[in-house]
């Protein structure tokens, strides 16, 4: 066996060559300043509830976030900020405003790990790159499963009650519940609108089940609950997701297509189709999506009928926040006891509804 030498200090001073390892690939393992930037570049090809999302990151030594927020802005309240309109008498102050509307939400990042492994032998005889495709795969599924994971999260969300303004419920046709969607119950230019209606108002409708339960009530609207009235905003877009079939819906609405139309220079994000009524369109995979047969994504738990879709309207920074612990990393490791190459992504992260009265499910049936 060949004996390895250690550099005598006298050759010099340790350049980066000396020290960026063995080369895979085109990069080399020490070097994650590039690699990270690799991936996130091919990651965020992948983001698309992610890019809509309050982002932040731990720092070193961190193990969570709070982000503070207030349950309602007072000044929309009518026992909000107190006014005094005359003078007060000598030695009486001007009636003070309880500030009781802060709290936090606490988000606790929680590691992601993945690998991939392929033996030496694979390596030798395959002429395809399987390094390269390992860490292309790694790369593409981490893009996924953190965007997927955000939707889930945000399709998760409280649905308003009785009593707690949280994320309102709208359904396609004559439906008020997903076991109840029925064929030809589709996405609608009036159902972008009536969404929109949801998150401006400052009374949130509520329904016949407000449980104020994951996903959203069901049944028939039966009254309304003093919210947070939301206004879309270049730095806070009112933003509709959709899936495939309500794609396919808008490109063959005349009254969306004409409205869609920018003829400007304006920032489109990943899987835009459009603008409407000032409300921007991403078609996406990433949406929830259920087969006929299983279960529903509202509060509910009876089996679908129809193939169906749950679309999200939110108010962009405010309805969900995200929280890198890690952003996600590659490793190489020659694991010379099992013969192989392997290739690691470690990440951690974690994401939290904010804002439950800035989101508006509209389930509907894909056809």
């Amino acid at each position: 066996m060949e004996m390895q030498t250690i550099k005598e200090l006298s050759t010099g001073r340790t350049q980066d060559t000396d020290i960026r390892g063995t080369q895979i690939t085109g990069s080399y393992g020490t070097e994650p300043a590039i690699w990270l930037a690799k991936i996130m570049d091919a990651a965020k090809q992948r983001f698309f509830f992610l890019n809509f999302c309050y982002i932040t990151e731990l720092q070193k030594g961190q193990k969570e976030i709070v982000i503070p927020m207030r349950k309602m802005y007072l000044g929309g309240v009518a026992s909000g900020v107190s006014y005094t309109t005359s003078t007060p008498a000598d030695g009486t102050a001007v009636t003070a405003t309880v500030l009781d509307n802060l709290e936090g939400v606490t988000i606790s990042p929680a590691m992601q790990a993945s690998r991939i492994t392929i033996s030496n032998y694979a390596i030798q005889v395959n002429a395809v790159d399987l390094i390269r495709a390992a860490q292309e795969e790694l790369i593409y599924s981490i893009g996924d499963k953190v965007d997927i994971y955000v939707a889930v999260t945000i399709g998760n969300a409280l649905g308003s009650s009785s009593t707690v303004a949280a994320a309102s419920s709208l359904y396609g046709g004559s439906a008020t519940s997903d076991a109840t969607l029925a064929a030809g119950d589709v996405m609608t230019t009036d159902l972008v609108a009536d969404g929109r209606k949801a998150l401006m108002s400052r009374y949130k409708e509520y329904r016949a089940a407000n449980t104020g339960a994951a996903g959203g009530a069901t049944g028939a609207v039966t009254g309304t609950v003093l919210g947070n009235p939301w206004i879309s905003s270049p730095d806070g877009p009112f933003v509709l997701f959709v899936g495939p079939a309500q794609e396919l819906a808008f490109l063959k609405d005349s009254q969306f297509v004409n409205a869609a139309e920018y003829g400007s220079n304006k920032v489109i994000m990943n899987g835009e189709i459009g603008e409407y009524i000032g409300i921007k369109i991403i078609s996406t995979n990433n949406v929830e999506q259920i087969a006929s047969g299983f279960e529903g994504p509202d509060a509910a738990t009876a089996n679908v009928n129809v193939n169906m879709t749950r679309c999200i309207m939110m108010k962009a920074q405010k309805a969900a926040a995200f929280c890198w612990g890690r952003q996600p990393s590659l490793k190489f490791w020659d694991n010379v006891p099992q013969v192989s190459q392997d290739v690691v992504m470690e990440s951690a992260y974690a994401a939290s509804v904010v804002f439950a009265d800035a989101i508006c499910f509209i389930d509907v049936a894909d056809a």
